[in-house]
């Protein structure tokens, strides 16, 4: 009896129920012990621990476009040339519909904020996403499955560090699991396949690596629709293309350039992976190949009559470029020159990128609380200090676990689940790493976890009815 009320429908929404306050609480511990001004070491300046890095460029941000709506601008001519388009929108209008301010008249952040509420929001369209889960994946894998997929969704630690963070992935989960649904239950429903193609878009806007899934929900919809497939992979595509029009009309409106995809993008291979092929390749140091692309660039910048301004002649400072037409040669440059130096030496590349795949795959679940606690760059800095040598042995033991279990998942699915659904998966989970695995950055990994959760969930349920036929043949 007890067993039978473990796993249900009830038993799976107390944990989606406890975990979210559990994620309120833990956001309200991080606030009350890091928000608040510190001094950065590196920098002498008063800083956030909460927003920095990558975070602290979407406050900035957000708080442009805050100014940018109290000007009277045009809605379409808010903020600038950001990575992504979403995220700083979202707390921009946040903030201006609390009507707190993001900067104090210093210029820094400003504290006890409503920074709580905004987490609370963000966390709860996750639990929502995970409910609507919930209710589908019932339907179609034993309750004891979906009872651990759903555990292991809203308790993994990995996963549950960041709804109490500002960093975007906590924006992706919900759409991610919108997505894990829409590959479960596999409606025809035109409407809703519209709808996933308005979904991908906004995957879109928040990460533009996220730019290519379309593809692997198209060759989902033609395996399993086949001949019905001409129309709902059409709807898909039409609500894809138009999250894209709306990006490209804002920055045309902005800049009266045609984009939907910013600069970022293209240099990314040449800041951070093109020098360490060419340091392989060339039996040379990473600084020393990053000097001869520098020398190149400066190079080429002259001789194509470029009018760039570079504040200093660092690898990583690309300069700015006001002209648009100049811009778009530069840095189809730098992407032209970076595909070149992989091309040329693609067992460089492979060996490269195969090193940084592993280290992507190792799962870090103290990454939050070490990016609050510690500066990003300086002595201070996380990265080599003693508690990340420290953290190593238990973050490989605790990956090898998780993926084991997954593994037997997988065989486990290979009997008991549609073959389409579990190539889905596995492409989808392998996304990243095709992506963004050559940047050996784990946190761009760990979204896969959304996807392998199913495998996960089928693997604990594999283990424990291996063991119950054990006890009971004993």
């Amino acid at each position: 009896m007890i067993r039978h009320e473990l796993y249900s429908k009830q038993s799976i929404n107390i944990i989606i129920i406890l975990s979210f306050f559990m994620s309120v609480m833990l956001s309200f511990h991080y606030l009350s012990k890091y928000d608040k001004l510190t001094k950065i070491e590196y920098t002498q300046k008063l800083g956030h621990p909460m927003i920095k890095s990558a975070v602290q460029i979407h406050w900035l941000e957000a708080n442009q476009i805050i100014n940018d709506i109290n000007n009277k601008k045009n809605f379409l001519e808010y903020g600038g040339d950001y990575d992504e388009f979403l995220p700083q929108r979202i707390l921009a209008l946040y903030y201006h519909i609390t009507g707190q301010s993001i900067l104090d008249k210093d210029g820094n952040y400003e504290i006890n904020n409503g920074k709580l509420l905004y987490l609370t929001l963000k966390t709860l369209l996750f639990y929502l996403s995970i409910i609507y889960l919930a209710s589908q994946i019932t339907k179609v894998l034993p309750i004891k499955n979906c009872f651990f997929i759903i555990f292991f969704l809203v308790i993994e630690p990995t996963i549950f560090q960041f709804h109490s963070s500002f960093w975007n992935e906590s924006l992706f989960f919900p759409l991610q699991v919108l997505l894990l649904t829409y590959l479960i239950s596999s409606p025809a429903s035109l409407f809703i396949n519209f709808f996933i193609g308005i979904t991908l878009g906004f995957m879109f806007t928040i990460s533009q690596e996220s730019f290519y899934l379309i593809f692997p929900v198209i060759i989902f919809q033609i395996l399993k629709f086949k001949q019905k497939s001409f129309k709902i992979i059409l709807s898909s595509v039409i609500g894809f293309m138009m999250v894209l029009s709306l990006i490209t009309i804002h920055n045309y409106k902005r800049t009266s350039a045609i984009f939907f995809m910013n600069d970022g993008a293209k240099s990314a291979l040449y800041l951070y992976i093109a020098p360490h092929v060419l340091s392989i390749s060339e039996g040379i140091s990473i600084t020393s190949a990053k000097s001869k692309m520098n020398d190149k660039k400066f190079k080429w910048i002259k001789k194509n009559k470029i009018n760039a301004s570079f504040k200093n002649r660092g690898f990583r400072n690309l300069g700015n470029i006001d002209n648009k037409v100049d811009r778009l040669k530069y840095y189809n440059y730098l992407q032209n020159t970076s595909l070149k130096i992989i091309i040329k030496n693609p067992i460089s590349s492979v060996k490269f990128i195969f090193n940084k795949n592993l280290h992507t795959l190792v799962l870090d679940p103290f990454f939050i609380q070490n990016f609050y606690k510690f500066e990003v760059r300086g002595e201070k800095k996380h990265y080599k200090s003693e508690t990340h040598k420290r953290e190593i042995p238990y973050r490989i033991i605790y990956s090898l676990f998780l993926y084991t279990i997954m593994l037997i998942g997988f065989f486990y699915s290979l009997k008991n689940v549609n073959k389409i659904f579990i190539f889905s998966i596995i492409i989808l989970s392998l996304y990243p790493i095709f992506i963004l695995g050559w940047m050996g950055v784990n946190r761009y990994f760990m979204p896969s976890l959304i996807y392998l959760s199913i495998f996960f969930g089928n693997g604990i349920t594999n283990i424990l009815d291996i063991i119950n036929k054990k006890k009971n043949y004993e």
